[in-house]
């Protein structure tokens, strides 16, 4: 049988027992997805179903802990080894574990292969004497196996393996099960752990110099790894996309692209899969990546969101900067057929100079149609065209109107001399969102400006319901505060700068400032503001609410801080407890909790959950 195979896996987890089914298309599948989205139970449930293609080969599965029981001679497992582990004891099992060997899930089967196999030791051998000077020895003990290492590129004795790196251990195991011919199908979660970028990408060479059908004869396997890196990633054409499978969640079908897609045959698609780059890479392992322009863009919005103690990147987004006019909506295309997410941070020529990116986040959009249909158009594409037609009329029939305040802006200074309708209609958009409301009132009787104003917000409000953020001041260095606004050299050095001075600013003014850009973080971060507040209130509450009530009823004697202990036990050892002024006072003892309001002083007569949430600044 040839490729492509379809697998079911029979997943029994702690939600219950399902089935997931997704194709094979080559020698190596890669599963990628966050921590918790299901990848190590896709990996296990698919052991049974492979079997029948395995032409009686056997199916080994590697788990991302193989070092497993080793791992009690490399550390001090137990606190009580004094620093000191055993590592001169580390053994790999006995000669009686030999016929278990591709059962086990640990390096310890891979050990016993070496033992086993002459000619996987050889190949072993070879590279890591050539490629890392080091060489491997296997020695039998008193029963046990035992593997030492000695170098190469210097006169030393042979050292256990329990001495050696975790990161040169692990390649060798993984190599081990690699070169194994008894092996049909490796299933390896996560091959990366512990190694170094490089010694990734070279266990990725490795990886495909076997994968492929066991009928194909040979050492040619079928290779399926969970992964979080991207030098686990080989993409160099639109055909290496039919290899991924993304996880989302494990109570949700695995997303694949269908080989027959019609849009890995697009030109510009196949363009942008031909230069991908890490950035791109990156991308993959979100759920929803946030384009942007360039790398200016990246340096604000990284910036921004760590000064907002918005955490993009924990939400499960990625920026990724899109190098190019008219690649945003080839790249947001790419992306939704991985089942992905991708929301926009276009600059304003993004919706100046036509609709294409406006559209792509619009086609198909059910949500989008229904709130055009309640402004009275037939369907969202249809708002699009009408609002953009009816503006680019406006500039071209009046200009000199608004052209006083449009040809300050960077859009016109910076035209070329063959592009001045296309800085025409760039320069007056963004007019329209820089001058205030009563100024663009002024500017014809009829409320021309104003009324286009009114209709391209509510098309850019809906946009950014759909995931599409445009800057309306123009750029990003629109928005500057301090640096060059007009730069169009070094970009890149002016956000710096801009950062420099963002860092100096509270919270509140750079919202303020960088309001459309703060907007389209907060959307695609997709994630509550940590507040260490919110989970402390509860237990706080738990021992302030009975002891409000002694101390009300008049009771000021009272060891509050016993009360307190014999409610959470050693969790009040987080609060004090005193009576100041004819005020309960609650203290925090932790130091490493980053709560404001402290201590909270309550009398006799207040309330408690109020006072509680006022002092915390938490809205009830």
């Amino acid at each position: 049988m040839n490729f492509p195979i379809e697998l079911t896996a029979q997943i029994n987890s702690h939600n219950g027992s399902f089935t997931r089914k997704f194709i094979l298309n080559r020698g190596l599948t890669v599963l990628l997805g966050p921590n918790g989205s299901g990848k190590t139970h896709l990996l296990r449930g698919l052991k049974d179903n492979l079997h029948q293609h395995m032409n009686g080969k056997q199916v080994r599965f590697l788990s991302a802990g193989r070092m497993g029981l080793l791992e009690q001679f490399r550390s001090d497992y137990d606190g009580h080894r004094g620093g000191s582990p055993n590592y001169d004891q580390a053994v790999f099992g006995s000669k009686s574990d030999a016929n278990r060997r591709h059962k086990m899930e640990t390096l310890n089967g891979d050990f016993q292969t070496l033992a086993e196999r002459a000619d996987i030791l050889i190949k072993i051998q070879e590279r890591l004497r050539k490629l890392f000077k080091r060489d491997v020895l296997i020695d039998w003990d008193g029963g046990n196996l035992k593997i030492s290492f000695s170098r190469l590129d210097i006169e030393a004795k042979p050292y256990s393996s329990g001495r050696e790196a975790s990161g040169l251990m692990h390649m060798v195991g993984i190599l081990a099960a690699l070169y194994d011919d008894d092996v049909g199908a490796l299933l390896l979660d996560e091959p990366e752990v512990s190694l170094h970028p490089q010694l990734q990408a070279f266990l990725l060479n490795e990886i495909l110099s076997v994968a492929g059908h066991p009928a194909a004869g040979g050492n040619k396997k079928i290779v399926i790894i969970a992964t979080h890196s991207t030098e686990m990633l080989q993409i160099q054409s639109t055909e290496d996309l039919l290899s991924l499978v993304f996880c989302y969640d494990l109570m949700t079908d695995p997303v694949q692209i269908p080989a027959d897609t019609g849009e890995l045959k697009n030109k510009k698609v196949q363009g942008l899969i031909a230069r991908l780059g890490q950035e791109h890479k990156l991308s993959l392992f979100s759920k929803r990546p946030l384009l942007v322009e360039g790398p200016s863009d990246v340096i604000i919005c990284s910036a921004l969101a760590g000064k907002l103690d918005m955490h993009l990147e924990a939400a499960g987004s990625q920026l990724l900067p899109v190098i190019g006019k008219g690649q945003m909506p080839t790249v947001a295309k790419l992306l939704r057929l991985l089942g992905k997410t991708p929301v926009a941070l276009a600059d304003a020529d993004g919706i100046a100079d036509g609709v294409e990116l406006v559209n792509s986040y619009l086609i198909d959009n059910h949500f989008a149609d229904k709130q055009a249909s309640a402004l009275g158009f037939a369907s969202a594409q249809q708002m699009a065209g009408s609002i953009f037609g009816d503006f680019c009329k406006l500039v071209d029939s009046r200009w000199t109107e608004i052209s006083a305040r449009a040809e300050t802006h960077p859009y016109w200074v910076n035209r070329k001399a063959d592009e001045e309708n296309q800085a025409r209609r760039r320069s007056a958009l963004c007019a329209l969102f820089t001058t205030n409301a009563i100024e663009l009132s002024n500017i014809a009787s009829d409320d021309a400006w104003a009324n286009i104003r009114a209709r391209v917000t509510a098309l850019l409000d809906l946009l950014e319901q759909c995931g599409l953020f445009v800057l309306r001041k123009g750029s990003i260095e629109s928005y500057y505060l301090s640096a060059d606004q007009f730069t169009s050299n070094g970009k890149p050095s002016a956000a710096v700068t801009e950062i420099d001075h963002l860092n100096q600013l509270v919270s509140e003014d750079i919202d303020v400032a960088y309001s459309d850009v703060v907007r389209c973080i907060r959307y695609a971060s997709n994630a509550e503001v940590i507040c260490e507040a919110d989970a402390l209130r509860d237990l706080l509450l738990s021992v302030v609410a009975p002891a409000h009530a002694r101390f009300k009823s008049g009771d000021s004697s009272s060891n509050f801080n016993l009360l307190a202990r014999s409610i959470l036990g050693e969790r009040s050892k987080i609060f004090g407890f005193g009576v100041e002024r004819e005020k309960l006072v609650v203290s925090i003892e932790s130091r490493i909790l980053n709560v404001k309001g402290f201590p909270v002083a309550l009398g006799k007569d207040d309330d408690v959950l109020k006072s509680i949430n006022l002092a915390l600044e938490i809205n009830a």
